[in-house]
C-alpha cells in the first residue's frame, strides 16, 4: 500500500472551512489519572493502570520462591506468561511467595471482563483475580514489570483496557518477514499488553501466501522481491497460534483487487475482470479452508487506492464469500479506496485534511472502525510519532465500544530492504509501540489532537506527562528492548528560543542579531523539547510550529547545554526526517555540511562542521515522490540510526545556535539535537559509562 498521509487538523484554515471545534490548548490537557501515581512509583509501569494504590515494598523473592496456584494448569496462556516471568526474575529472597489466581467476574465492571484484571501484591503473596484468562496473562505482564528489581513493590492495581483493540501492522507482502522474527515481535508486542496483528500478506511484489489451486502465483518469476519466500499455510496457522498463545489475535490482509501487480504478470489480467474474480474465488476459499474460522474470525481483504468500474460488485462479491466461510470482512477505508461493504469493518486512514477530522470525529464512526490515523511509522520521525500516538485519542474517543474498537499502528517500509532487521530502527517501531499501547490502554478525555505539533510548556500537566512516559519508555528501552533498535531518546529539558522566520533573502541581518545575542529585537517563542517542528511535508499535515510558513525562509534556534565536563561530547542531531515510503527528503550533506539545506550551527560564537564523513555525500535529494523503489534506504539517509555525533563544549554552559532555512515542500523543516551525556551522568550516580551502541 502507497503511503496514507495525513494532515492535522489544528490548521486555523481547515478548521474555519471544515467548521471544527478548536483543539484542546496544552493548558487544559490533563491526565486520566494523577500524575503522582507514575512520578512517585516504585515500578516502571508501561501501559500504566487505570487504579493503582502503593503500600510498600519488600525484597524481590528469587525464582525459585514464586509459586503459583494449580488453576493455572487449565489456562495455556497463563503458563506461559508464568514460565517467561520466571525466567527474568532477579530477586534473592527466598521464603516462599504463593501467587493465587482467582477466577471472578463480579469483581470488575462489565466492560473490563474480557481483559481486565485485580492484582493485589502484599508482603506474603499475590492474588490476581479475573473474569478471563486473557485478564490473568494481562495481570502476569504487569507483575513482570513489578518484579523487574531486586526490590518487589506492594500495591493494589485495578486494570482493564479502554480499547477492546491495541495492534500493529507489518507489510510483509513488500518485504518479506520470516517466521522466527514475528515470533519475536509477537513476544515483545505482549509484554506491552499489545492484542492484534494485523498481518499484512500481499501486495504488488508477491503473493507471499502458499497457493495449491493456482501455484503459478508462487513461481519466482512473477515476483519483484524475496523471491523465494512463501508462508506455507502450516506456517500462517503455526504463527497465529504462537500469537494466541500470548493473547494476540491475527487479521491476515490479502489486498485485492488493488496492489495486485503480480496477479496481473501471473495470469495476464486484472483481479476485478471476471475471470480474475473467478480465481479470487478460488483463493479466500483455499485460505478459508487451510486456516480455521476461530484462528482468524477477520479477514482483511484492502480494497484500498484502486479505481474500477465494477467497485460495488467486487466489494459484494468478496464480502459474500467471506461471509460464506463465517469470516468477517475488513477493508481500507479513505476517499481514494473502494466502497466499503455494509458488513465489513473498516479500517481508518488519512488521504487529506478533510478525511483525517472525519476519520477522528467519533460522531462519524457509524460502523465497527479501527483508527490507523495517527501517522505511520516510516513517514514520521520517532520524536513526532510517539508524540502523535500518546496525545491522540484513538477515534477521537475517551474510550472504545462496540463500533470504536481501537487502534493499528502500520509500519510500512514499502520501499525494498536488502537487511530486515533494519525495519524496526528505521520505522521506529518499538518507540512508537509503546506510544499506541500506552494510549490505547489507558485511553483519557484529553483531546491532545493538536499536541504533538508543538510540545506543551514544563508548566502544563501535559508536558509533564510526557516526561514522565518518556522515562518510562526509557526503563523499558534499557530492559525489555534493549537487543532491539530502539531510536527514541528523552526530548523533555531542553528549552530553545526559536526566532520567527524571514525571507532567506534578508538573513544576514537576522544571522548577525542571533550571532551578537541581540534577540530582544526580533520575534521570539519558547520551545520546551529536543526535537523541534516547524513545517513538516505535505504528507505529514504540514505539522509544526510555522505551518503557515513557505519554502524560502529562515529561521533559527537558541539553546544553552550544560555540560558535566569539556571536551567532545556526544548528540544525536538530525535536520530531515525522510520519508521511507516516497523518498522526499532534502539528501545526505555534503562532508563537512550539517544539512543539503545549508543547515549551520555555532557552539559559543564558533561556527562548527560536520565532523560526519558520508559515503553518499550529497546524494539522494528527491524533491518529488518516488514510489516502489528497489533501491534500499541506506542507513545515512535516516539520522535516527547512525552513530552519534561528537561536538566539541566547554564545562558548564554553552549557546548552541542552529540556523535552519526552509527550502522546498520535500523538506522536513526542524531540528533535532539531543544530549546523550545527561542520561549517562545521571545513570549509576554519574560514574563513567562505557560508549553505547547506536541501539541504545
Amino acid at each position: 500500500m502507497n503511503i496514507r498521509t495525513l494532515t492535522g487538523y489544528a490548521v486555523t484554515g481547515l478548521l474555519c472551512l471544515t467548521g471544527l471545534s478548536a483543539p484542546t490548548q496544552a493548558s487544559d490537557w490533563t491526565s486520566p489519572h494523577p500524575l503522582s501515581l507514575e512520578t512517585k512509583a516504585p515500578a516502571t509501569l508501561l501501559p500504566f493502570p487505570k487504579q493503582v494504590t502503593w503500600e510498600g515494598i519488600r525484597e524481590a523473592p528469587a525464582a525459585a520462591a514464586w509459586s503459583i496456584s494449580k488453576n493455572a494448569k487449565g489456562m495455556p496462556m497463563v503458563r506461559l506468561a508464568w514460565e517467561s516471568f520466571l525466567r527474568e526474575v532477579k530477586g534473592t529472597d527466598n521464603t516462599p511467595y504463593p501467587v493465587r489466581l482467582v477466577k471472578k467476574a463480579d469483581e470488575l465492571p462489565e466492560n473490563a471482563r474480557a481483559e481486565g484484571y485485580k492484582l493485589s501484591v502484599t508482603a506474603q503473596g499475590a492474588t490476581i483475580t479475573a473474569a478471563a484468562e486473557a485478564g490473568f496473562f494481562n495481570a502476569i505482564q504487569t507483575l513482570r514489570q513489578l518484579a523487574a528489581g531486586r526490590k518487589l513493590p506492594l500495591c493494589e492495581i485495578t486494570d482493564w483496557p479502554a480499547f477492546a483493540y491495541r495492534g500493529y501492522m507489518q507489510d510483509c507482502g513488500r518485504n518479506f518477514r520470516s517466521v522466527e522474527r514475528l515470533k519475536k515481535e509477537l513476544d515483545m508486542a505482549a509484554r506491552l499488553k499489545v492484542n492484534l496483528f494485523h498481518w499484512h500478506l500481499t501486495d504488488y511484489p508477491a503473493w507471499h501466501i502458499q497457493c495449491k489451486s493456482h501455484p503459478e502465483l508462487n513461481s519466482p518469476k512473477h515476483r519483484t522481491r524475496d523471491l523465494h519466500d512463501t508462508y506455507t499455510y502450516a506456517q500462517i496457522r503455526e504463527v497465529c497460534e504462537y500469537a494466541a498463545q500470548r493473547n494476540i489475535r491475527i487479521i491476515p490482509e490479502l489486498d485485492m483487487p488493488g496492489h495486485s501487480a503480480y496477479f496481473d504478470r501471473a495470469f495476464g489480467f486484472k483481479m476485478h475482470t471476471e475471470k480474475g474474480m473467478k480465481i479470487v474465488g478460488d483463493l479466500l476459499d483455499e485460505f478459508c479452508r487451510e486456516i480455521p474460522a476461530d484462528m482468524c474470525p477477520i479477514i482483511h481483504f484492502g480494497a484500498d487506492e484502486v479505481r474500477i468500474p465494477n467497485a460495488a460488485q467486487f466489494v459484494d462479491f468478496v464480502t459474500k464469500k467471506l461471509q460464506s466461510h463465517n469470516r468477517i470482512p475488513m477493508q481500507w477505508a479513505s476517499s481514494r479506496d473502494l466502497p466499503v461493504g455494509d458488513s465489513s469493518i473498516e479500517q481508518r486512514w488519512g488521504e487529506g485534511a478533510d478525511m483525517v477530522a472525519r476519520s477522528i470525529l467519533p460522531e462519524r464512526i457509524t460502523r465497527k472502525a479501527f483508527d490507523s490515523t495517527m501517522g505511520y511509522t516510516n513517514l514520521l520521525d520517532p520524536a513526532m510519532l510517539v508524540r502523535r500516538y500518546f496525545f491522540m485519542r484513538p477515534c477521537g474517543s475517551a474510550a472504545g465500544d462496540e463500533l470504536k474498537l481501537g487502534t493499528i499502528m502500520c509500519i510500512w517500509p514499502d520501499g525494498k530492504v536488502d537487511n530486515k532487521e533494519n525495519i524496526p530502527g528505521m520505522c521506529s517501531m518499538w518507540p512508537g509501540m509503546c506510544a499506541m499501547a500506552e494510549r490505547s490502554w489507558v485511553g483519557g478525555d484529553a483531546d491532545g489532537d493538536a499536541l504533538p505539533l508543538e510540545m506543551p510548556g514544563p508548566d502544563t500537566e501535559a508536558h509533564r506527562a510526557y516526561a514522565s512516559f518518556e522515562q518510562r519508555m526509557n526503563v523499558l528501552r534499557k530492559r525489555t528492548f534493549r537487543d532491539e533498535p530502539f531510536p527514541f531518546w528523552p526530548e523533555t529539558g531542553i528549552e530553545w528560543t526559536v526566532v520567527d522566520p524571514v525571507p532567506t533573502a534578508q538573513a544576514e541581518a537576522t544571522r548577525q542579531s542571533v550571532l551578537a545575542g541581540k534577540t530582544a529585537c526580533l520575534t521570539t517563542r519558547k520551545a520546551y523539547c529536543a526535537n523541534l517542528y516547524f513545517r513538516t511535508r505535505p504528507d505529514t499535515g504540514y505539522l509544526g510550529m510555522f505551518m503557515s510558513t513557505q519554502p524560502g525562509h529562515t529561521t533559527w534556534a537558541i539553546t544553552t547545554i550544560n555540560s558535566p565536563k569539556a571536551g567532545q561530547m556526544p548528540f544525536m542531531i538530525g535536520f530531515d526526517a525522510p520519508a521511507r515510503s516516497n523518498r522526499r527528503w532534502t539528501g545526505v550533506p555534503q562532508n563537512g555540511d550539517w544539512s543539503q539545506a545549508g543547515t549551520r550551527i555555532w557552539i559559543n560564537g564558533k561556527e562548527m562542521k560536520n565532523p560526519r564523513r558520508y559515503k553518499l555525500a550529497g546524494q539522494k535529494a528527491l524533491r518529488g515522490n518516488q514510489w516502489n523503489f528497489e533501491e534500499p534506504l541506506d542507513t545515512e539517509e535516516v539520522w535516527w540510526v547512525q552513530d552519534e555525533t561528537n561536538l566539541p563544549l566547554k564545562k558548564g554552559a554553552n549557546t548552541i545556535v542552529i540556523e535552519q532555512p526552509y527550502i522546498g515542500e520535500h523538506q522536513s523543516w526542524g531540528v533535532s539535537l539531543i544530549p546523550l551525556f545527561n542520561e549517562r551522568t545521571k545513570a549509576k550516580g554519574g560514574k563513567k559509562k562505557k560508549k553505547k551502541s547506536r541501539k541504545d
